[in-house]
């Protein structure tokens, strides 16, 4: 099961990195399915994933203080509304739309009051801060790889 996650961890960490440099493509929700599943494969695979580029610039932020900006938090929300108020629409049964209905409800709750908003300006001053800092995976790479 640690070889699935790790493959999964991998999978999803490529597609947010593709997310990173093409604008159809979100990044965070990739990178938070990368962190999952990485946390659940090996401590290695979790403290290099710690250690990346991708993740101090675009998960840091929320995984150490809980604070989005507007835009990361649409990204985040859009799939997920998206998906479920079309399937409330489809769905023949009054149960399971009123469960969809309640579940749009409550992400939407969520991601407004439960999770902190803050600037672009701001989220790019503590993403270029964590850049700045060096981190065991950093140090892992050899100085003289190429010599």
């Amino acid at each position: 099961m640690r070889i699935i996650n790790g493959a999964l961890g991998l999978l999803f960490f490529g597609l947010g990195a593709l997310g990173a440099v093409l604008p159809v493509l979100p990044t965070t929700p990739f990178l938070l399915l990368a962190s999952f599943f990485f946390l659940r494969s090996s401590k290695r695979l979790d403290d290099w994933f710690h250690g990346t580029r991708l993740y101090k610039r675009y998960l840091a932020n929320f995984m150490e203080n809980r604070v989005m900006t507007l835009r990361t938090k649409f990204l985040c929300m859009a799939p997920g509304v998206g998906i479920m108020s079309v399937l409330a629409v489809v769905l023949p049964q009054w149960w399971a739309k009123a469960l969809l209905v309640a579940l749009v409800i409550f992400e939407l709750w969520y991601f407004a009051f439960r999770i902190k908003t803050i600037s672009v300006d701001e989220a790019r001053r503590r993403g270029e801060a964590r850049l700045t800092e060096t981190t065991p995976a950093d140090e892992m790479i050899p100085a003289s790889a190429g010599e």
